[in-house]
């Protein structure tokens, strides 16, 4: 019994005895990244990564894919630079109606129309991707000063809000898969899909469910990220997919659904944004960060992939 325990504790923290033990390195390597400014930078890189990888772990474990996570996130910038000159509220009202109304479509698509989520939501990140141009052919538009202030606060160089927006997330995301009827429903549809029609789940529902939380998760990080370079831009969010994947592989959520959590996504948000630093300071060009994070996400999801067709054999 105990020992069943201590591997559920080092399954699910795992991944923080890694977050540690990268900074130390990291700190060893880099003196610069020993610093308040460099933990701050850290945080600020890490919470859209961990709110668009929100919604990415529940559609992961209900057994699905969002590839549309990252275009939703462009649109947020786009619409948002374009109507908060008009006011605040109505503009971030604006963006997540228009983002839950995406979800919902890629959820109908998957449930109602069987088509496979990889597609769905392929196509539904192409038709973004020029709607999002559409919006904004160049970065540019409007953000306001205020909305700037109060998304990143800071109190003695510190991104007090920042750091809040990414405690809420980690309760939220904890909270309604660990003790939430919502949860429960989503393990059961990524486990399997029949055994929870027999129990009495929605799957249809759920599914749709899932991807309404998706996008809504994507598009508050498009807000975030506006907030952050101060204009919309329609590819802004394009990175955001690979890192949201990476996250939630890494952060141990099974590629076949079913099995993980937002407890290793969000440790992993941190990691990914903090290999970015290091590799900054240790002087490696821009272009080795994307081959890092490619091969990191290959690399997760491969040893995922044995270890599910280990199972199975």
């Amino acid at each position: 019994m105990q020992g069943n325990r201590l591997k559920r504790i080092l399954f699910d923290w795992h991944i923080y005895l890694v977050l540690v033990v990268f900074w130390i390195v990291s700190c060893v390597a880099s003196p610069f990244f020993r610093t308040i400014d460099t933990f701050s930078t850290i945080l600020l890189s890490a919470v859209p990564i961990a709110l668009v990888g929100l919604g990415q772990t529940f559609v992961v474990l209900s057994c699905g894919f969002d590839l549309s996570v990252g275009a939703v996130a462009s649109l947020a910038t786009a619409i948002a630079s374009v109507t908060m000159r008009w006011g605040i509220g109505p503009s971030i009202g604006l963006v997540i109606l228009v983002s839950l109304l995406i979800g919902a479509m890629n959820g109908l698509g998957v449930s109602k129309l069987n088509i496979d989520s990889f597609i769905m939501t392929l196509g539904m990140m192409f038709f973004l991707t020029g709607v999002n141009f559409l919006i904004r052919p160049s970065p540019g538009g409007f953000i306001p000063g205020t909305f700037k202030r109060v998304v990143l606060y800071q109190v003695a160089d510190f991104p007090v809000v920042p750091f809040l927006i990414l405690l809420l997330a980690a309760i939220v995301g904890i909270l309604v898969l660990e003790r939430r009827k919502f949860g429960r429903e989503i393990y059961a549809v990524g486990g399997d899909q029949q055994s929870a029609k027999m129990s009495g789940v929605n799957v249809d529902r759920t599914r749709i469910k899932v991807f309404a939380v998706s996008a809504l998760s994507a598009a508050m990080a498009g807000l975030f990220i506006s907030a952050r370079i101060g204009s919309g831009n329609a590819e802004v969010g394009a990175p955001y997919l690979f890192d949201s994947f990476t996250a939630v592989f890494m952060g141990g959520t099974l590629v076949t659904g079913g099995v993980g959590g937002y407890r290793g996504t969000i440790a992993s948000a941190l990691i990914i944004a903090s290999i970015g630093q290091i590799l900054q300071f240790l002087g490696i060009t821009i272009w080795y960060h994307f081959i890092v994070k490619g091969l990191l996400l290959a690399g997760v999801a491969g040893t995922q992939l044995l270890i599910v067709t280990g199972r199975r054999t």
